[in-house]
């Protein structure tokens, strides 16, 4: 007998009916010489330290580094029965013959491996490879089943990048929340998120908007108005160009006209479905992922967890099947059935077989044209999205003639650019979505949007096409009226899901290190498969707030980012890790080598912090001596305090008025200084008065209620 093991219930379901195991047992179903059982996701984690040491259970800095010399794993939290009954089926004298049908990839081994080796088992197994749930796929699948030993090193990749997970979270967490004498956590793919939205935030609150001016020449030719226009930096320029030029003639400098050729968008994989799921219907990347999800387990779609945007040469016919099934699809609207000429359209643009790796696009499958509105709305849309990516990266080019025209008014040049359209191909299919969507009340509504107001988008589709009159050179434009219109340079935008998507999708690209940057092409910050469970991690453990589609950091994230080291909260760590768990899979490095080099790592950092500071038995850092009671003085969160607490009331705040004016953050170094010497020596104190920087000696003075800073200024300095 044959036992079946996939990664969730609904799929083992699933692959039961197709392969015949029609008798439901507990946890599983049997039949026709199959037994099929499932994992719930991981039913096995790794252990946490306390299970190594009970000296573990308090977080002490000085017990840091901690690193396993032999790794332990134990049955995750609220699974064990359905491990019992894999285990058991594992184990069973009529199994002779075990298939992996987790999810094909590197996470997908995982589970089952872990699942494979806390049980002991031996038994010879095989491998299921597929990309959708389709009846067809399934027994495709298990007709060319392939030896599961084939995907060690894949195993090895996912085992190792499990392992460093742990080992830098658990690690770095401990070590950073006793420094901060706070709940954190850190981790190698999370804290450079949280970072990348602080850094945003920070750029917005530190931008300095200026005013610019545009200028408007109102022109008119044979009836068709059109504008052209002018950027000045200067209010005096803008004054002086708008008298010199209001009501004159405008000669045409040159005209020149080229076609353009814009390409069908390519097709989704999970994040480019995530993003405009966000943008388009207002979803979190967590509702587009269990929306695509549940498509998938309901033979809707195919596997939603892709990196690839493009179909293997194999899928050229049944593709082209399925789009023709859509056209007749009741969800379909009725100007894309009659427009869509299934003879146009062409898979030349999505067929790349060396851009898929383990899974192709998400496109619908063969059933997807029998789906109705009945499906949970967030399904029924997402399937929307797919359904009409697949019609239109099949479609025609979006074709226009582009025009460019210089005017000379009075010395002045002013530019306009018109386009006018000669075949709106695959546009045209986005802007039936798009209609089909508000007209159903499915569309997204711009927050803090007034009503009446023309959303981007809209002013976006009027000028879709901007026509320009036949002119030529050296023609006169009479009597032109100038106008002029102040605006201000804005701040980048706080991200959404959509841009946060974005940005962790190409971390690596802002990487310094071309050579780091070129063996890491094409990772990112996570993976399709994990970037949304980031998010929400992120959220719930209290570093990023939603403010209607914007995220925002919260003062939790201020604290961690500016605590940790760049190395942790940059993309650095993830690309060289990512470079490294290729070559595991490759073959080109051993996996003990990079584990070692990532114990090495968290050795070193923990050193660089802990070295040549005081501890108490607890294992808190000593800042120094309180100068008013003599105790030790540790640091919270807001400030440092001593360790007799309200007895004493010795305290230096962390946003004193005092540095804050001076924007000058208070450092831990700058601290023990005070408390060793009482002074320190400062060079960047920022006058508000002078709108410059300069340098001084500050004091500390203890009044025995308050503590108080002041600037003293010899006559050498000596910086």
């Amino acid at each position: 007998m044959k036992l079946v093991i996939a990664e969730k219930p609904s799929v083992a379901a699933e692959i039961a009916k197709v392969m015949g195991a029609d008798k439901r047992g507990n946890g599983f179903f049997k039949g026709n010489e199959y037994v099929v059982s499932w994992c719930v996701g991981h039913l096995i984690e790794t252990v946490m330290p306390e299970e190594y040491d009970k000296k573990y259970q308090k977080w002490h800095i000085l017990d840091l580094p901690i690193l396993p010399q032999e790794w332990k794993y134990q049955v995750s939290a609220g699974v064990q029965a359905q491990f019992n009954v894999v285990k058991t089926l594992m184990e069973s004298d009529d199994v002779d013959e075990i298939v992996c049908a987790t999810d094909a990839g590197r996470e997908g081994e995982l589970i089952f491996r872990l699942v494979y080796n806390q049980v002991a088992c031996t038994k010879h197994f095989k491998r299921l490879w597929i990309s959708s749930m389709e009846t067809k796929a399934i027994r495709d699948g298990f007709a060319k089943l392939k030896d599961g030993r084939e995907y060690d090193r894949l195993y090895q990749a996912a085992l190792c990048r499990l392992q460093a997970d742990w080992l830098v979270g658990i690690n770095f967490s401990r070590l950073f929340a006793c420094m901060a004498n706070a709940q954190i956590n850190i981790g190698r793919v999370q804290t450079p998120t949280v970072n990348l939205i602080v850094e945003r935030q920070r750029t917005i609150d530190n931008f300095d908007s200026r005013p610019f001016y545009i200028l408007t020449a109102e022109c008119e030719h044979d009836g068709l108005k059109f504008n052209a226009t002018k950027r000045v930096e200067s209010k005096e320029d803008s004054q002086r160009i708008v008298e010199k030029c209001n009501g004159k003639d405008a000669q045409v400098a040159s005209m020149t006209q080229s076609p353009v050729r814009e390409n069908p968008p390519a097709l989704y994989d999970l994040t480019t479905l995530q993003r405009e799921a966000n943008k388009m219907l207002g979803l979190s990347a967590q509702q587009t992922l269990d929306a695509t999800q549940n498509l998938y387990e309901k033979k809707l779609v195919t596997y939603p967890r892709t990196d690839s945007r493009y179909l293997t040469a194999d899928m050229t016919d049944s593709t082209l099947h399925i789009l023709k099934s859509l056209l007749q699809a009741t969800y379909m609207d009725s100007k894309t059935v009659q427009q869509y000429d299934p003879g146009q359209a062409s898979l030349e643009r999505l067929i790349n077989d060396k851009k898929v790796t383990d899974h192709h696009a998400i496109i619908p499958t063969i059933e997807a044209w029998k789906a109705s509105e009945r499906l949970p709305a967030n399904e029924f849309n997402v399937l929307l999205l797919i359904a009409y990516r697949l019609l239109a990266a099949a479609y025609l080019p979006h074709e226009y003639i582009k025009t460019e025209l210089l005017l000379n008014l009075e010395g002045e040049e002013f530019k306009a650019t018109g386009r006018q359209i000669t075949e709106n191909g695959f546009k045209e299919i986005n802007s039936n979505l798009s209609e089909l969507l508000k007209n159903s009340g499915k569309a997204e509504e711009e927050s803090g949007k007034s009503k009446g107001k023309k959303t981007k988008k809209k002013k976006a589709e009027e000028k879709e096409e901007e026509l320009i009159p036949a002119l030529t050179e050296g023609q006169t434009i009479e009597q032109v009226p100038v106008t002029s219109k102040e605006k201000t340079t804005q701040p980048p935008k706080p991200y959404t899901e959509d841009t946060l998507l974005s940005a962790m999708e190409n971390a690596m690209k802002t990487l310094e290190d071309e050579e780091l940057k070129k063996g890491v092409a094409g990772a990112g910050l996570g993976t399709p498969a994990t970037r949304a469970g980031i998010i929400e991690r992120i959220i719930k453990t209290g570093f990023i707030q939603r403010k209607g589609k914007n995220l925002l950091p919260t003062e939790k994230a201020y604290e961690v980012v500016d605590l940790v080291p760049e190395k942790v909260k940059s993309a650095v760590l993830t690309a060289e890790w990512e470079q490294k768990l290729e070559q595991i899979y490759k073959g080109d490095t051993p996996g003990e080598e990079f584990i070692e080099s990532i114990e090495a790592f968290v050795q070193e950092m923990v050193k660089s912090y802990t070295e040549g500071c005081t501890y108490d038995e607890r294992g808190r850092e000593i800042i120094g001596v309180c100068p008013r009671c003599g105790q030790s003085i540790y640091e919270g969160r807001k400030n440092y305090y001593c360790q007799a607490g309200k007895e004493c009331g010795f305290t230096i705040w962390k946003d004193d008025k005092f540095f804050v004016s001076k924007r000058k953050p208070l450092t831990k170094p700058m601290v023990k200084a005070f408390l060793e010497k009482g002074r320190i020596k400062a060079v960047n104190l920022y006058s508000e008065k002078k709108e410059t920087s300069y340098s001084a000696y500050i004091f500390m003075e203890d009044t025995g209620q308050y503590v108080n800073f002041k600037l003293y200024f010899p006559k050498n300095m000596n910086f």
